[in-house]
């Protein structure tokens, strides 16, 4: 008997091992079929969001840089042999590898699989269960004393088992109510002497129904349907950070390059400065100019040098986290292509070809996050309906079936004819109302509260869709101020270098018309870029920015097929 037991427990413990792989793969199955069915609801949303495992990334793949850039000073070696990522590459990494983006489709996953439990309680529930006790009395001091009494050596001893099943099946109903059907089986079997059976058997059914308190579809599936919501709700988050998230690695990518940039063009101001200086170092030697005067362009060499260095620092930490950002580890070795700057460059300062007016009634009619503020005004109404059905009282309706045991030996067999059935009312009137008065009154302020939330995000959207805007025609005019200003402190320097050559210059112009240029040159890059990101963000927050797969964007008017 004990072998058949352990043959039973290794059997159970084999299946639970090998299922636990059906359990996993069942779970994916129904969370990302939830999600599919919701997708065609949530305009620029993906079905690529499986929670692939993250293999390992080959930079080599990408063109190296094997050039060496004297603006970078020591940090000038680090970037030989470095991997050159235009902005499409980064943002295909981003979407395949940050952290960030891994976090938000665990989260929406995991509002899917909480999902299928809430629609699994609607659905017919089995249940199985058995248990199994084994008996023996071989040292019984009964048995030794009968030994003693009768004399007899071979008086046998009993065993026997003890066994209880039951099978069941559960059904809830929208409607409150929910049907039990249970079928037990509980029987002795003696193994010593002549074999003997005796069972009992039960098949019991029964059906409860509320009829004031709980009764309804809508106060039943409350739970069934906000979870429904959450899920869409989690949707539209996920498109809308997949877009923010496009924005945020192109702007980062930008302002890389403008640290890179500024480090350029602070190399550049410090060399301009240093042959001014040596050539009025030759001058006082010469006796035509003061050492007053030289040392004034000493300082002001100092001052660039010291600027060159931070340029530098900050290009370099801007990299770094920007690494980070895609994914990737702070060993790796990229860099960014230059190129992309003249891109952005030659697309010119153009402002999208639509109203202030227009854009933000756009935003109003196509913004993700608004949508949700919205429904989630709706969702505390319905609460509010819950709330006061709990206040009333509780009546339930309850049908019995009992079907009992034929008692002819034959386990499993019932005795239809003589099934007991029964009806009953069972109700509790609400003396104690004390939670559920503040559970109404809760949902109340809960209303009034997400109303308000709604109002605040439809300003917080205009104001958005606002500030770009402004942003954008900042940065249009601070591109046509530096483009003017260049030019300006371009005359400027060549004409305090003219001056100083025929030794009537003075050293103040010469420091300052340099300074203003390398100053108007890193203005004029960082206008341009403010103004890409600036339309970026426009189109992020008016709606119209629709993100694929790798982090490619379409942005405009029309939605992309």
């Amino acid at each position: 008997m004990f072998h058949k037991i352990l043959i039973l427990l290794c059997i159970t413990t084999v299946f639970l091992g090998c299922s636990t792989s059906s359990f996993k793969r069942s779970a994916d199955e129904e969370s990302y079929g939830a999600i599919s069915e919701k997708t065609d609801f949530v305009p620029g949303m993906t079905s690529q969001v499986l929670l692939d495992e993250i293999g390992e990334l080959n930079l080599e793949v990408f063109e190296l840089n094997n050039l060496t850039f004297d603006f970078l000073d020591n940090e000038a070696e680090s970037e030989i042999g470095a991997s050159i990522l235009t902005l499409t590459d980064a943002l295909d990494i981003a979407f395949q590898r940050s952290k960030d983006y891994q976090t938000q489709k665990e989260l929406l996953y995991l509002e899917a699989l909480a999902l299928t439990f809430d629609r699994y309680r609607y659905t017919p529930v089995f249940s199985a269960a058995g248990s199994s006790d084994y008996q023996w009395d071989n040292r019984d001091q009964f048995v030794q004393d009968m030994q003693d009494l009768t004399g007899m050596q071979n008086l046998e001893t009993v065993e026997s088992t003890f066994s209880n099943t039951s099978l069941g099946a559960r059904y809830i109903l929208k409607s409150g109510g929910a049907i039990a059907l249970n079928l037990t089986n509980n029987f002795t079997r003696f193994l010593s002497g002549d074999i003997n059976e005796f069972g009992t058997n039960a098949l019991i059914g029964s059906f409860t129904q509320p009829l004031i308190r709980g009764f309804g579809v809508d106060i039943e599936t409350e739970a069934l349907m906000q979870a429904e919501r959450d899920l869409l709700y989690r949707l539209r988050d996920f498109t809308r950070f997949r877009k923010s998230f496009a924005v945020r690695v192109a702007s980062n990518y930008y302002s890389v390059l403008l640290n890179r940039e500024t480090a350029r063009n602070n190399f550049a101001g410090l060399n301009a400065t240093n042959l001014s200086l040596e050539r009025e170092q030759a001058f006082q030697v010469e006796g035509l100019t003061t050492l007053l005067e030289v040392g004034r362009l000493e300082q002001s060499s100092l001052q660039a040098d010291l600027r060159w260095s931070s340029s530098i620092t900050r290009y370099k930490r801007s990299l770094d986290n920007f690494k980070i950002l895609l994914g990737l580890t702070a060993e790796d070795n990229i860099i960014l292509d230059d190129n992309e700057m003249n891109l952005i460059t030659e697309t010119g300062m153009d402002s999208p070809d639509i109203s202030l007016e227009q854009a933000t009634e756009m935003a109003i009619q196509t913004r993700l996050d608004l949508y949700n503020s919205l429904d989630r005004v709706q969702d505390s109404a319905r609460k509010i309906e819950v709330a006061a059905n709990a206040l009333n009282p509780t009546v339930n309706i309850s049908l019995v079936a009992s079907v009992p045991d034929a008692k002819n030996g034959n386990i499993g067999e019932l005795d239809f004819e003589n099934a007991l059935y029964s009806a009953g009312l069972d109700f509790d009137l609400p003396l104690d109302t004390m939670l559920e008065r503040n559970n109404y009154r809760r949902a109340l302020i809960d209303y009034e509260s997400s109303s308000r939330d709604y109002l605040l995000s439809l300003d917080g959207v205009k104001l958005e869709v606002l500030d770009t805007w402004r942003r954008m025609n900042e940065a249009r005019k601070s591109y046509d101020i530096s483009v003017t200003s260049v030019e300006i402190n371009e005359r400027r320097v060549e004409e305090a270098q003219l001056r100083a050559e025929l030794g009537l210059g003075d050293i103040q112009d010469t420091v300052d018309s340099q300074n203003d240029l390398t100053a108007a040159r890193t203005e004029l890059v960082s206008s341009i870029v403010e103004h890409n990101i600036a339309k970026l963000e426009f189109w992020r927050d008016v709606g119209l920015l629709y993100v694929d797969d790798t982090g490619q964007w379409e942005e405009g008017i029309d939605e992309p097929n």
